[in-house]
């Protein structure tokens, strides 16, 4: 039985690149990261950091205005980590629309990508499909010529067998 989704907002999947920074505001190591799931509260993401649940989190996309979002650890299994945000670092309107835009430009990167796989893959069956017809074309002629090889030796043979029949 599949399970109810019972979450207040939507969550998308998407693989971006972040730094985390273990204790906000505190002289320390930022640590590479990824974020799997995003939703409008909160985000799903992997990091080699050391935190419990309660503990606050800073995480800076990798973007070209280097969105910050500060949020509490909700959850954690391994390195997974569930993240409630708590505050943005930038304006709100500007850090929404920036990470937005730069979501839909490696969305619209990875399309164009298999787009051009997608088109390689057609040219491919195409030409098999050329290979094909002229494999079955000579596979015809070569059996057109054995059945006419066949029968220009019956003939022969026809023809031998009468000879060596005749009367002298």
């Amino acid at each position: 039985m599949p399970s109810i989704n019972t979450r207040r907002w939507p969550r998308f999947h998407v693989y971006l690149p972040i730094l985390i920074q273990a204790k906000p505001g505190a002289e320390s190591v930022a640590v590479p990261g990824l974020v799997c799931e995003l939703s409008r509260t909160g985000m799903e993401l992997y990091g080699g950091v050391n935190l419990r649940p309660g503990d606050l989190m800073e995480v800076e996309f990798q973007t070209p205005d280097k969105i910050r979002v500060a949020g509490v650890v909700r959850s954690r299994t391994g390195f997974c980590f569930g993240l409630e945000f708590c505050a943005v670092r930038t304006e709100p309107e500007a850090a929404a629309e920036a990470l937005e835009s730069f979501i839909r430009k490696r969305h619209e990167s990875y399309v164009h990508e298999k787009q051009q796989k997608i088109n390689q893959s057609l040219q491919v069956v195409k030409e098999m499909r050329k290979c094909r017809q002229e494999i079955e074309l000579l596979a015809q002629a070569l059996d057109n010529w054995m059945h006419a090889d066949t029968a220009k030796r019956a003939a022969q043979k026809r023809q031998n067998t009468k000879t060596a029949s005749a009367p002298d």
